[in-house]
């Protein structure tokens, strides 16, 4: 395989010349942008730089229309991911991947999925639950609201309040049957189906069909958040995110610069609830505020960021072997690092835990603010509830 990028990539061929980025004379670099925008102009240079040989593969694969990302948009019943792994590995000096690891991967993936599709299913339950028990709450509210003869209200509760709770089951519901109907796409399918983009991307570089590339991934609103970098130091690569990914090759946008909501790229959440404060006013003040704070400082700590960096060595019977360093940090600061020789399926494994820690966190998160904002609806109901007795006395 060559080891530069094809033109067509970005449909636009830089002159020779010996700018450090894109081979282009220095001079040349205000001339070729005078008549875009800045805009324009940043993203035509951003894409000259990913077709340059610095940036291959990652370049390719994030660039390029041939971009295995961006085939199995067009022809998804052609495994395009493991066929562009076993062409890096070769051009790397390795052998194609074994049918042997491939299968092992899998199998591990299959399980993982199950698993994963398992505890899915056991939320979606506790969603609908939880769903239920509001739309009760709403109705005693409605019922108040009718002996009150507040038509206002009653019409509220009924287009706005059980109308949105209504929408919100058949939404719960959906999703339960669309993960049950993953698994059976997903039967006798090699491991990288099971990956999204961003862990498939970091994947290469664990195979060490991407030599010389490390990754760090983090934990963001915008799903994973990943800098792939060169291991020597020299700036080169790229951060992006799932959602990013998502945008350039499933909606067809270009790539864009973005940076997510909130992420962990510092290590750290960067802790702000919003719902607190607009459901506790009076802030510190407010027990219920004080017990949804030490509840979500209480959760187990969960992994924030992955490092991942992979090295080719000779053994003690002079085979070549692949090692590969996983470092996670977790929400409280602590760090566990973990090596795996030759052994794609472990490292698959590792990296799914890191993807439930930071779920399981997300979700207890998600859960007491649901209980805050369902003890502050409860709370109302009970005043309206002694304000009616006592009008009922008078």
């Amino acid at each position: 395989m060559a080891s530069t990028p094809s033109s067509e990539s970005t449909g636009w061929t830089p002159p020779e010349g010996n700018c450090d980025k894109c081979g282009a004379p220095a001079s040349w670099a205000e001339d070729w942008t005078k008549n875009l925008s800045w805009y324009d102009g940043a993203k035509l240079h951003v894409a000259t730089y990913f077709a340059s040989p610095r940036m291959w593969p990652l370049g390719y694969i994030l660039g390029s229309q041939y971009s295995p990302l961006n085939l199995e948009q067009q022809f998804p019943n052609l495994n395009w991911r493991d066929r562009f792994e076993d062409l890096l590995a070769l051009e790397s000096g390795k052998k194609m991947i074994s049918a042997v690891s491939r299968q092992k991967e899998a199998a591990t993936a299959s399980r993982i999925r199950s698993e994963s599709v398992h505890d899915d299913i056991s939320r979606v339950n506790q969603d609908l639950q939880r769903n239920q028990d509001y739309v009760v709450l709403l109705q005693n509210f409605r019922e108040i609201s009718l002996r009150r003869k507040d038509t206002a209200l009653v019409s509220m509760i009924d287009d706005d309040g059980l109308l949105f709770q209504r929408n919100c089951s058949e939404t719960i519901i959906a999703d339960g049957k669309a993960l049950i109907d993953s698994l059976k796409n997903l039967q006798n399918k090699p491991a990288s189906s099971y990956k999204r983009r961003v862990p498939w991307i970091t994947s290469l570089i664990s195979s060490g069909a991407m030599l010389g590339w490390e990754s760090a991934v983090y934990d963001s609103a915008d799903g994973w958040l990943a800098d792939v970098y060169k291991a020597d130091s020299s700036g080169d690569g790229h951060i992006f995110s799932e959602l990013d990914l998502t945008m350039i090759f499933k909606e067809g946008s270009q790539l864009d610069f973005r940076s997510p909501t909130w992420s962990t790229y510092e290590g750290s959440y960067r802790v702000s609830y919003p719902q607190i404060e607009q459901l506790c006013p009076e802030g510190d003040a407010d027990p219920d505020a004080d017990h949804t704070y030490d509840t979500i400082e209480n959760i187990r700590p969960s992994i924030i960021s992955q490092l991942t960096t992979a090295q080719r060595r000779k053994s003690w019977n002079g085979s070549i072997e692949t090692r590969v360093v996983l470092k996670n940090r977790f929400t409280n600061g602590k760090e566990e690092e973990k090596t795996i020789v030759n052994d794609a399926s472990k490292v698959l494994e590792e990296v799914e835990k890191a993807h439930a820690s930071v779920k399981e966190r997300h979700n207890a998160i998600g859960l007491a603010l649901w209980e805050l904002s369902y003890r502050k609806q409860k709370d109302v109901l009970a005043v309206a509830k002694e304000m009616e007795d006592e009008e009922g006395v008078e």
